[in-house]
């Protein structure tokens, strides 16, 4: 799973270092897009149980991968499992799906998301699924 650390607001930069993809504690991996305070209360939910309803947020959208290998995407209401294969969220996510149908790995896909959109930027994060 990988990221760009950009945070904006409206037009502005705010950092190009915020970490955006994260472990938690049952080994599954969560990468988020959207308003920093939605994000941290989604995290917050999640570090306490990883599956259990968590708290409606408008302005997020969040990419669940767990430890079976399943993705889930969630977009402000519900957590909406997604077809096996790569998925994308986020102002950077048509460079992103563009650049993994043509085969980039995720990373290179958030490499070209962040030369071509505004929003994307900072440093590419990622982490992996640890082996069971």
């Amino acid at each position: 799973m990988a990221t760009d650390s950009r945070i904006t607001q409206g037009d502005m930069i705010v950092s190009d270092k915020r970490t955006k993809v994260h472990r938690l504690r049952d080994g599954s991996l969560v990468a988020w897009a959207g308003a920093v305070q939605d994000a941290e209360l989604l995290l917050r939910a999640m570090r306490k149980t990883s599956h259990a309803p968590h708290p409606k947020l408008q302005d997020i959208s969040a990419l669940h991968l767990r430890i079976d290998g399943s993705l889930w995407e969630y977009e402000g209401e519900a957590w909406v499992k997604q077809d096996p294969g790569y998925y994308a969220t986020g102002s950077g996510s048509p460079y992103a799906f563009a650049a993994m149908d043509a085969g980039a790995s995720a990373k290179e896909a958030v490499r070209i998301a962040i030369k071509r959109d505004a929003n994307s930027g900072g440093r590419v994060q990622s982490l992996k699924l640890k082996d069971t």
